[in-house]
């Protein structure tokens, strides 16, 4: 089933939001997750109404809807600013691939100086690259959530490995 890039970008943020609202436990991240999960919804919606308002003669791939973009980012921001929501930076970056027709950047490297964290850094990106390009397939739309929830769970690790690098170095290096 081939789609539009505006109407992967819906399954993907939709299926973003069902891993987030999944999380949702009582507890100090409650609201913010609530509050994430509301906010990938309106991007859901505005790429769906972009789908429904496109002028049929754009050819434009990289047209994000300004809804879309401002709850993408709201959603970004509200997960740094409350990090017991466990949401790593750049999680939603997923959503955007289809429209601009690439996987999202890969966390930067944390240069571990131990070869086992370095070992873990490197399968974990390459796990992650893989996963990524996988969402890009726009003919097994069946298959999305469960590469949203891969997605997510290996950006979470490689932002766990990086803190525990981070961790492992003196104060004067950090």
């Amino acid at each position: 089933m081939t789609t539009t890039p505006a109407q992967h970008a819906a399954v993907i943020a939709d299926a973003l939001a069902a891993v987030v609202r999944h999380r949702t436990k009582p507890g100090p991240a409650r609201n913010a997750l609530e509050h994430i999960t509301d906010l990938l919804d309106i991007a859901v919606l505005a790429f769906v109404d972009s789908e429904q308002f496109a002028d049929p003669a754009s050819t434009a791939a990289t047209d994000v809807p300004v809804d879309a973009a401002l709850a993408l980012q709201d959603a970004e921001t509200l997960a740094s600013d409350n990090p017991q929501t466990g949401l790593p930076r750049g999680f939603t970056a997923v959503v955007l691939a289809p429209v601009t027709g690439r996987a999202p950047e890969l966390p930067a490297p944390v240069d571990p100086a131990l070869a086992q964290l370095a070992q873990q850094q490197t399968t974990l990106c390459s796990r992650l690259a893989l996963v990524e390009e996988w969402l890009l397939d726009t003919e097994h739309p069946e298959a999305t959530a469960d590469y949203v929830a891969t997605s997510l769970t290996l950006r979470t690790r490689l932002a766990h490995l990086a803190t525990a690098v981070d961790n492992r170095r003196p104060a004067s290096q950090r």
